[in-house]
């Protein structure tokens, strides 16, 4: 009995140490929809102040038009990590299944909605 309550805890604390809170799961979503339809000034518009300025615009789009040519389509993500921090920042950490491949994506949100960090790796390398 003891094993089977033991069990049950480990269950529970794993599967809601990957929940995602409904901003960042909105967030996500709406990457993948824009993605997919090549709206990629969107993704850029939805970037925070300080990332819009971290690289020029151009290198986003040329980024987001690279991966989609080489890629497809974004299938679908499988969530791998999730963390949360108390400022109400969210990171989740992705396997993307594209249409040719699969890519990590790494997606760190903001309490505002904003993405504040946005990785594409290949074998662990920034695309």
């Amino acid at each position: 009995m003891k094993k089977v309550f033991f069990l049950i805890i480990i269950l529970l604390n794993f599967s809601t140490s990957f929940a995602q809170n409904e901003t960042h799961k909105k967030v996500t979503n709406s990457f993948i929809l824009n993605f997919n339809n090549s709206n990629f000034e969107m993704i850029f518009n939805s970037f925070s102040t300080k990332m819009k300025n971290s690289r020029p615009k151009n290198y986003f789009l040329n980024l987001f038009k690279k991966v989609k040519k080489d890629y497809g389509n974004l299938l679908f993500i499988e969530l791998t990590d999730y963390q949360e921090n108390s400022q109400k920042k969210s990171r989740g950490i992705y396997n993307g299944h594209f249409e040719s491949g699969n890519l990590q994506i790494k997606i760190t949100v903001d309490s505002k909605e904003e993405i504040i960090g946005l990785y594409i790796l290949k074998d662990k390398i920034v695309l």
